[in-house]
């Protein structure tokens, strides 16, 4: 087993003592993570797995000065305190040496009177063990519950993630965040007229900060009730359709769009649109106002200060499509001359005025995405697609609802929100991933109506 050879205070010392720096950030995550697998055996629930991990993550950032006037080089390292702290530091140098950069500087002065957010949910950081069986008691009784589709497996993950960030500067913020994942299979079988019997499963996954923003139970049941619609199903007839999407796509396809928002496509020379512009030039549907907001109670990415020590405040970005903001951090709204602002937070929609039920009815043909095969967006185009996992398509002329299976769908996000609709209802949303020790976070309305999107059978 490894030991432990330095600590956080040992490395700022020696980052401290190192003149080629000119400055540093680092950001050390201790984390403790409960993970349960569970399996249907006949009638009960039997645990597959049982465990619990502690971990941390430590990634330090080095800028140092180069030769070339008003140049820079910049690296990010993940760093190990069980191994030699010098070699790493060297390592980290040499990389940034490689690069070269504009000459940008740390905000001078420290963030004072932070608000007090909630990151974390109290139960959680109470009793984690407490959340754990009481959530598995849950699952135990939406899995079980006598219905056609056969439960199969599900996974329950619960963390608490303590975070510290410094930097050169003298910073010092620290703060909790709670996670939640689960994950649910349900498969249906059926015998066919030929006698033959063919089965699918559906799979559903959910993330959230919060106990109150994680409903099992409907999770569950909606899991099972499209794994019953799984064999019943047919091909899309290709053309163009007013499509539903739920708040997972919703969230990830008005973020693509809020990053041409950003002060980072501006000086890269990417799709940027600035104070003045219409976020979707001729939009008529319902107009969208869009917020970063950092403050946001249990976000997944709700944070008081940026790694950079700037203060994060909520910040509108689009007012009725309208751009009256933009995102910039110190580093790059020094590089354009600008007042640097915020950069993290959930990205916050204006509700619409529709119900689901009045979106199923908006046209002869609405089709309502129920779960996508593998969505890509491309923030820069404005682009969209997926193969199609599951749908309902509302034949409103026939008063027939079809369920849908295979084909593809494609759009433009600047052709379809021109027309779009959105529900009243809102809710919350977050995402995590392995790759980031941040989140993504989504607050608006469950559910939008894209016009003339593009199928194909």
């Amino acid at each position: 087993m490894s030991t432990l050879r330095w600590n956080i205070e040992q490395l700022k010392t020696a980052l401290e003592k190192r003149e080629e720096l000119k400055g540093w950030i680092l950001i050390h995550e201790h984390f403790k993570r409960r993970e349960r697998y569970l399996m249907h055996d006949h009638t009960t629930l039997t645990m597959d797995q049982d465990r619990e991990v502690h971990g941390e993550n430590l990634r330090v950032r080095v800028m140092v000065l180069l030769p070339k006037n008003g140049r820079q080089g910049e690296a990010s390292r993940k760093l190990f305190t069980s191994e030699p702290l010098a070699p790493q530091i060297d390592a980290a140098i040499e990389a940034a040496l490689q690069t070269d950069y504009q000459e940008w500087s740390l905000p001078e002065g420290l963030p004072k009177n932070l608000p007090q957010l909630k990151t974390a949910d109290p139960k959680m950081a109470e009793d984690l063990e407490g959340v754990m069986k009481e959530l598995t008691v849950r699952i135990s009784g939406a899995a079980l519950k006598a219905r056609k589709a056969k439960f199969n497996s599900a996974e329950l993950f619960l963390s608490l993630h303590d975070f510290e960030v410094y930097n050169s500067r003298g910073m010092i913020y620290r703060y909790s965040q709670s996670r939640i994942y689960t994950e649910a299979a349900f498969s249906f079988s059926k015998k066919l007229s030929s006698g033959e019997m063919v089965s699918d499963e559906f799979l559903n996954t959910r993330w959230a900060v919060a106990l109150d923003d994680f409903p099992i139970e409907g999770l569950f049941e909606e899991t099972a009730e499209r794994a019953e619609q799984t064999l019943d199903v047919q091909k899309p007839e290709s053309g163009r359709y007013p499509v539903i999407v739920d708040a997972e796509v919703l969230g990830q396809l008005i973020a693509a769009q809020a990053s041409q928002l950003s002060a980072t496509n501006s000086y890269h020379g990417l799709p940027f649109l600035k104070q003045g512009d219409e976020l979707f030039a001729g939009a008529k549907g319902d107009l969208v106002s869009i917020t970063l907001d950092p403050s946001l109670d249990y976000g997944a990415d709700t944070v008081a200060v940026s790694e950079q020590g700037l203060v994060q405040n909520p910040l509108k970005l689009v007012e009725q499509n309208r751009v009256v903001g933009t995102s910039a951090d110190q580093q790059f709204g020094e590089y354009l001359g600008m007042k640097p602002t915020t950069v993290r937070g959930a990205v916050v929609l204006s509700p619409g005025s529709m119900t689901r039920e009045k979106m199923t009815q908006a046209a002869p043909r609405v089709l309502e995405i129920l779960q996508f095969s593998s969505l890509v967006v491309d923030p820069n185009r404005g682009t969209f697609s997926s193969e199609i996992r599951l749908a309902r398509l509302f034949d409103n002329e026939n008063k027939s609802v079809k369920i849908i299976k295979g084909g593809s769908l494609s759009g433009s996000l600047k052709e379809n929100m021109l027309e779009a609709r959105f529900t009243q209802n809102c809710v919350m949303r977050a995402n995590f991933s392995a790759l980031s020790s941040g989140g993504s976070g989504y607050f608006g309305p469950e559910f939008g109506l894209l016009s003339n999107v593009s199928v194909v059978g």
